[in-house]
């Protein structure tokens, strides 16, 4: 038996569980139909062996990513909001059409068919899905405590996948006729309107001139009072609130009154929201973990020598006594930090999150730059690298399998710590309450607190992708001591740099140009950084994420580059 003091607050905890297991599970179940379709072309001769002529592959998946990757951008670009932030989301989204292409043509491979279980069992994916199936567990284990699941799932149908859910209608009307009175005026049928009202979370109507609202054409049949609208005033309703909505239930039953002269135009803006507002946690789940599972697959398959060095890599470096020792610190600190107090007057979640987010990251910047250490100086001062570069690889592929190889290292620690700093977020509040005597808060902000932390949390693990370059590139010409020294003043440096900028601004033009030389030589780490937004208590907007994502592309492709150009006329005889 469950204790009763514990189960007053085990709902709360438990539901952002449920969803994310929910959307994992949809994820899994996604994954599953898609290479399941995949396997069935396979069948196919022409299809199951299109990649193994590579000269045509490549122009296929090419037209495919290229078709894709346009639909979403005509799609979604022009969605964002203001406009001017329109073209952050144009990389992010060709990065999306480039999976899905050559993620179609190498998935319906026979061959992917035949070694898709063995793909799952080699690598850090076993890790990764190990992380899956215990969140799934914990979070479906409690259903019976979840809230209206079967409300949860039903509002997943409501999610709006192609749209932000908002559609505004403009409506002309004609102007009362020189022989009539004002309140003579007719009620004018609304033909073009088309809304759902148990869907409809706000309502705004505004118009130029003087009208009423009402749901049939003469007021004996009226069944509701009319809506009188005054020029330029704002009717605004939002569901949940006390007062009636200022439209009828039937769309199909929308009049409206012009009592001036002259035209007028009416402005109805309608938006559509999940009435579980947060079950887009399900569905974002579910894309973003089969987007994961299927780059990994993708990769192996399409790149599978680059693929091979990675995979050799993050063994070696998985088994290292350091990264179960890096795994075991964090584990511990993040479940110190929960019960600590910090005395911050109401936000210890803040700090607490803070603390363990940098924590994460401080980790995985120390494994990174180790281990480049480890697989790329030492195997070149060991001359290991000359015997893997004797096999049909180049130095190109031995440098990138071995940036992808600590990468997925690291990503499995951002995994598992990242899960179970979730579990301590989501508990946090319950903890804070108890200590304070004060009520257990709502399911809804314990989801939050966890939601709030996952953009926070990719964009260090950003960060860590653009230190991580450099400690390659640095790794083919230094051993490993001025490797982290190095790393460690770009890592300072870089967190000051639009400090130095800003600071410079005004100044005579040598300080200026010294500080924007700084920012141009030294990433802009700022741009990584999600403590302002966890220290004021607002979530991250996706848009940013794309712009730090681009960011980290542009940048991550440069220093690569020149980890290139290092490598390549290194004497490793």
């Amino acid at each position: 038996m469950i204790p009763m003091d514990v189960m007053e607050w085990l709902p709360v905890w438990i539901t952002p569980f449920w969803l994310i297991a929910v959307g994992l599970a949809s994820g899994l179940a996604l994954l599953a139909v898609v290479y399941g379709l995949l396997a069935a072309l396979s069948l196919v001769p022409a299809i199951g062996t299109l990649a193994e002529n590579r000269q045509l592959a490549t122009p296929v998946a090419g037209v495919l990513s290229a078709v894709i990757a346009g639909l979403l951008c005509w799609q979604y670009v022009p969605q964002v909001e203001p406009a001017k932030y329109q073209l952050h989301l144009v990389l992010p989204l060709i990065v999306v059409g480039v999976l899905c292409g050559w993620g179609i043509v190498y998935g319906a491979w026979r061959r992917t068919r035949q070694e898709f279980f063995l793909i799952a069992k080699e690598g850090p994916l076993p890790y990764v899905l190990g992380t899956a199936a215990v969140v799934m567990v914990v979070g479906l284990a409690g259903t019976k405590l979840v809230e209206n699941p079967s409300g949860i799932l039903e509002s997943v149908k409501q999610v709006n996948w192609l749209d932000d859910g908002t559609e505004v209608i403009s409506v002309q009307l004609d102007g009362v006729g020189a022989d009539l009175q004002a309140d003579e005026a007719m009620f004018v049928k609304i033909p073009d309107l088309r809304y759902d009202a148990g869907r409809l979370t706000e309502v705004r109507i505004v118009a130029d001139k003087f009208v009423r609202i009402a749901d049939a054409e003469r007021p004996a049949d009226f069944r509701m009072a009319p809506v009188p609208l005054q020029p330029g005033e704002e009717i605004y309703h939002r569901s949940g609130q006390m007062e009636s909505p200022p439209i009828p239930p039937d769309s199909d039953s929308v009049y409206v009154q012009n009592t001036e002269t002259d035209p007028a135009t009416v402005t109805f803006t309608f938006v559509r929201k999940p009435i579980v507002s947060q079950a887009w946690t399900i569905p974002f789940v579910a894309v973003a973990f089969a987007l994961m599972i299927s780059a990994y697959i993708t990769f192996r398959q399409a790149a599978p020598r680059i693929a091979a060095v990675a995979m050799s890599t993050a063994k070696s470096e998985m088994a290292q006594p350091l990264y179960l020792v890096l795994l075991s610190l964090g584990i511990v600190v993040i479940l110190v930090l929960t019960i600590v107090p910090f005395h911050t007057m109401g936000d210890d979640i803040k700090m607490m999150k803070d603390c363990c987010m940098t924590l994460i990251m401080v980790l995985s910047l120390v494994l990174f730059v180790w281990s480049a250490g480890s697989t790329v100086s030492e195997e070149i001062e060991g001359r290991t690298a000359l015997t893997v570069l004797s096999k049909p690889i180049s130095r190109r592929g031995f440098l990138l399998g071995k940036y992808t190889g600590i990468l997925m290292t690291v990503l499995v620690l951002f995994v598992i710590l990242g899960a179970l700093l979730a579990a301590t977020v989501s508990y946090k509040p319950i903890y804070d309450a108890r200590e304070n005597s004060s009520e257990d808060p709502m399911w809804q902000v314990t989801h939050e607190e966890v939601m709030s932390t996952l953009p926070p949390l990719t964009l260090y693990f950003m960060e860590t992708m653009a230190i991580g370059a450099i400690a390659v590139a640095l790794a083919t010409r230094l051993p490993l001591l001025p490797n982290f020294i190095f790393c460690f003043v770009i890592y300072v440096i870089g967190n000051l740099t639009a400090p130095l900028v800003r600071s410079s601004a005004g100044e005579n033009a040598l300080v200026g140009f010294v500080g924007k030389l700084i920012a141009v030589v030294v990433p802009n780490l700022n741009s990584f950084s999600g403590q302002a937004a966890v220290d004021a208590g607002i979530s991250i907007p996706p848009i940013y994420l794309a712009g730090a994502f681009n960011y980290l592309a542009c940048f991550c492709v440069m220093i690569l580059m020149f980890a290139l150009l290092l490598f390549e006329d290194r004497d490793l005889a």
